[in-house]
């Protein structure tokens, strides 16, 4: 069993768990660091050599060969001589080693026909959600209330199934599509291009994610919202995304990787390269820090932003933390005032200096200036337009130097 040995080298302690493919062992995630999630199944017979591996949590996959690819550093031609494989005329795509740090892969979109049957069954998911109370109490403890869950058509499974492919336009027989909370990613123009299900089932030692893609679902990270936008906060679960967003819809777009260790693909390594400020919210975990080292990698301007509190933005929510308060505090302060997500503080100082100008204004006469909208302007305090770029309170300063006559020029013109 050449693959347990490789994994052994990593430095990683397997355990036999079961008799499934001639034997599967767990350990922890070389990716993830995911105790007990990592799945190895060194008997198992893939395409160009023996032994398989997955992680449940993370979905970091291969063979004999990738494993030694990507854990153990070795070239291809080194990685084929390790497991015994024969050495492929020309190498394949899928064996080229990648780079951990890669970003900008192609985006493929879903058939027409796919799109069809999705919209079918998510609006049938969602009427079903409509009628279950408890699960519209679980969600909206974790900041996706009623007004959110149908802006984002989430839906319920009620049951697993598997239904035919080729009514998917697929070349797969079947397509499983297990029981729990349907999460779509829905166009502007109302196609359903991708959906994924937080499966009711899941237990932590599950064989299968807790998150899964329907076949046929578009390639990609799931965008949300306006991608002009000048602020790009990133996370990993789809669920956490949507409640984000719902909550910053009015100046940031989200982005849900759906695995900690998946790269950007080529429209949102575009956006992180072009947004102002990029924001990495990962979970507090080990696998929550490895994706901000990947990310940081990718985009020196990227800021790690994880919730002060709970393990990720569900929990934070379910603990007391206001979003939108903790993305705006994050923001500078001059785009806060630009983004007008508040209004530029009036402090004591700057009201002495108001009452001041306006006192001179009142007790002297001045024939060769103005004063009606400057009064207006200054009567408006931290509401005068202004105010809201500092240019009030600085006039204000200039006009009682002048008063003063701290400049020799004393007429006001």
């Amino acid at each position: 069993m050449i693959l347990l040995n490789l994994v052994h080298e990593k430095g990683l302690t397997p355990k036999w768990v079961a008799s499934t493919e001639g034997g599967e062992y767990h350990s922890s995630c070389p990716s993830c660091v995911g105790t007990d999630r990592f799945v190895i199944q060194p008997s198992k017979q893939m395409k160009k050599c023996v032994g398989s591996y997955f992680c449940r949590r993370c979905g970091a996959k291969g063979d004999s060969i990738q494993f030694c690819l990507e854990y153990l550093g070795l070239s291809f031609k080194e990685a084929v001589d390790r497991v015994g494989a024969k050495m492929p005329e020309k190498i394949p795509n899928i064996f080229a080693k990648k780079k951990s740090n890669s970003a900008g892969a192609t985006i493929n979109k879903p058939s027409a026909m796919w799109s069809q049957q999705a919209r079918k069954l998510v609006d049938e998911a969602h009427e079903n959600l409509l009628s279950q109370k408890g699960i519209l109490a679980l969600l909206n403890k974790r900041g996706l209330p009623i007004d959110a869950i149908q802006q984002y058509k989430i839906g319920w499974i009620e049951q697993s199934k598997n239904m035919e492919g080729h009514l998917w336009g697929l070349e797969k027989e079947t397509i499983w599509l297990p029981a729990g909370i349907l999460i779509p990613t829905i166009e502007k123009s109302q196609s359903v291009i991708r959906f994924k299900i937080r499966r009711k089932d899941w237990q932590p030692n599950d064989q299968y994610p807790k998150y899964i893609a329907l076949s046929g679902s578009m390639s990609g990270l799931n965008i949300i919202g306006d991608k002009n936008n000048p602020i790009m906060i990133v996370v990993e679960s789809e669920l956490d995304a949507y409640a984000l967003h719902h909550a910053v819809r009015d100046f940031a777009v989200v982005v849900a990787v759906g695995g900690c260790t998946k790269n950007p693909d080529s429209v949102t390594d575009y956006l992180a390269k072009n947004k102002t400020v990029l924001l990495i919210c990962h979970d507090n975990d080990d696998a929550g820090k490895n994706m901000l080292t990947k990310w940081k990698g990718l985009y020196s301007r990227a800021q790690g932003y994880p919730t002060p509190i709970g393990k990720d933005i569900g929990e934070a929510i379910e603990q007391g933390l206001d979003l939108r308060t903790w993305i705006i505090e994050k923001l500078p302060v001059q785009m806060q005032y630009d983004l007008h997500l508040i209004n530029q503080p009036w402090s004591q100082e700057d009201q002495s200096l108001t009452d001041w100008v306006l006192h001179y204004i009142n007790e002297r006469t001045v024939t060769r200036y103005t004063y009606d909208k400057l009064e207006q302007e200054i009567n408006l305090g931290a509401n005068s337009p202004r105010a809201k770029i500092g240019e009030l309170q600085n006039y204000l300063k200039f006009m009682k130097r002048l008063i003063e006559g701290e400049y020799e020029n004393k007429e006001m013109v």
